[in-house]
């Protein structure tokens, strides 16, 4: 992976590999956390991820591109996602994240959108979300640790449309996310985090609660 070089005050950022590594392919996906670090991983990077939320547990593939510039990434999943009592349907989705503050720095902004979707296993019904779009802004900060190792922490406020099934009218509603990206080599990545938010009404077809997710990535680009 490229070296990016190191800040005045003198904290190396050669391994910035390791703290943006695991940015995996945070498509977004229903019934998901919205975990979106502030910093990007020039290249290419894939992730499997797991998730969970109110009885709805989701598991996908996923993969995030960047450009040696890292002004922007562009990422997309593809999954399943099983509901106690429902059918098994399909989740796909993709997000774009653009960073304005931090490329060579431990302190980074960037905001972002998504779209994802919920399909197949029979029709939706006013309770369940078949689309939802997140808006928001992430901070983060990373610490390099030696020159393979690392890790970032980051928080979102996200502000989520969603349109329901059974042709309900489209509902919105405000959420906060926090996440921890480990470098565990210079290749390898994992990603811890919670999304977070108030007791919505039963069949209101907004997230409601909290919601865990976590994933290992693969950045094709280390060792640039």
């Amino acid at each position: 992976m490229r070296r990016i070089g190191s800040t005045r005050g003198g904290v190396a950022l050669s391994c910035l590999l390791t703290v943006a590594l695991a940015q995996l392919g945070r498509a977004q996906l229903p019934n998901a956390p919205v975990l979106q670090n502030a910093f990007v991983n020039p290249g290419i990077t894939a992730a499997l991820n797991f998730s969970n939320l109110s009885g709805a547990s989701s598991y996908a593939g996923a993969a995030a591109w960047a450009p040696g510039s890292a002004r922007f990434q562009v990422s997309a999943g593809l999954g399943a996602q099983t509901h106690s009592g429902g059918p098994t349907r399909t989740v796909y989705g993709a997000r774009v994240n653009v960073p304005f503050v931090g490329a060579t720095s431990s302190l980074g902004f960037s905001a972002f959108v998504g779209y994802g979707v919920l399909s197949g296993g029979g029709s939706l019904d006013s309770s369940e979300a078949k689309s939802v779009v997140p808006l928001g802004v992430t901070a983060g900060y990373r610490k390099p640790i030696g020159t393979s190792h690392g890790f970032s922490i980051y928080g979102s406020p996200i502000y989520e449309f969603v349109a329901r099934g059974g042709g309900a009218s489209n509902v919105n509603v405000f959420r906060g996310a926090i996440g921890l990206d480990v470098g565990i080599t210079s290749s390898i990545g994992l990603t811890l985090g919670l999304e977070f938010g108030g007791s919505e009404p039963t069949g209101s077809g907004k997230p409601s609660g909290t919601a865990f997710g976590g994933a290992i990535s693969y950045a094709f680009s280390a060792g640039r």
